[in-house]
């Protein structure tokens, strides 16, 4: 697979508005929360991720909510935060330190960045499978909303 372009998910975000629901960089929550959540995950968000957040906010592919930053206290904050998860997987003992939850399917599948791999700049993101099995998805974030959105294309 080709390396896949902020401009290019851009396109293909628009060409598949019938199965998204994006925020817009409107909604994008104030980077001190991105700072404070780096501060928390104890890692650097990936470059594409961050583009994704202050581009998008957050929202859906195909009805499955993409983990964002909501700037609501992350201990309490509910839904989809990417960092509330975090606590809540690291509490319970269900993901290790550097693999930072995106994704969670309704049939188990669980997607996750794998910071143990992290360049500096990008990160893979792994996929768990509910058999336990983990296997390389996408090679960032850009990648990672490519194939989401094929696969409800």
């Amino acid at each position: 697979m080709s390396e896949f372009s902020c401009e290019e998910v851009k396109k293909l975000i628009n060409l598949n508005l019938g199965i998204i629901e994006l925020g817009t960089s409107k909604d994008a929550v104030d980077v001190r929360w991105f700072e404070e959540a780096e501060k928390i995950l104890g890692v650097k968000l990936t470059e594409s991720y961050l583009w994704f957040l202050r581009n998008y906010s957050g929202g859906e592919i195909g009805g499955e909510e993409i983990y964002s930053i909501y700037g609501v206290d992350f201990e309490t904050v509910n839904g989809g935060d990417i960092v509330y998860h975090h606590i809540v997987n690291q509490r319970s003992g269900l993901t290790k330190p550097d693999h930072i939850v995106v994704l969670e399917t309704d049939l188990g599948e669980v997607f996750f960045f794998d910071y143990s791999e992290f360049d500096g700049k990008e990160c893979p993101i792994n996929l768990r499978l509910p058999s336990g099995d983990v296997e390389h998805y996408a090679k960032n974030f850009y990648e990672f909303l490519q194939r989401r959105i094929e696969v409800f294309s």
